[in-house]
């Protein structure tokens, strides 16, 4: 099964660039290697885009991915074509949890870009110097 193969390969390539983003999202706490204050590091950071959205909602869909052209089962009920549907309906639900966790990052994404990096002024405070407000 040709599709099998991609599916595998694809579960392969995903785990790397699952702990990427995961460790990617645990930097942002440690800016320059040193733990600071939790009001010096942004609120977008606190929403775990790195470790949720890339992180944890894409590492079902690797790993179904990767187990994809071993799960196919004899059939079931009669049918030999079963096992096949059931993989291609699995591959399909967790394809879509892959793309809700992958939509996720990028939201927090993009309004931590459009929120901009906490800064200290020249006053002493800690601000967006880019945000609205």
């Amino acid at each position: 099964m040709c599709s099998g193969n991609c599916a595998k390969c694809l579960g392969i390539t995903l785990i790397p660039l699952i702990i990427l983003c995961i460790l990617a999202n645990i930097l942002l706490f440690f800016p320059g290697g040193k733990p600071v204050k939790d009001s010096h590091i942004s609120v977008e950071v606190w929403y775990f885009g790195g470790i949720v959205g890339a992180g944890v909602l894409m590492i079902f869909p690797a790993l179904v991915f990767w187990g994809l052209k071993n799960n196919d089962c004899c059939g079931c009920c009669g049918n030999e074509d079963c096992g096949k549907r059931f993989a291609m309906l699995s591959s399909m639900l967790f394809a879509s949890v892959g793309f809700v966790g992958a939509g996720y990052c990028f939201v927090v994404s993009a309004v931590a870009l459009n929120h901009g990096p906490i800064c200290k002024g020249s006053s002493g405070n800690w601000t967006y110097p880019f945000g609205d407000g």
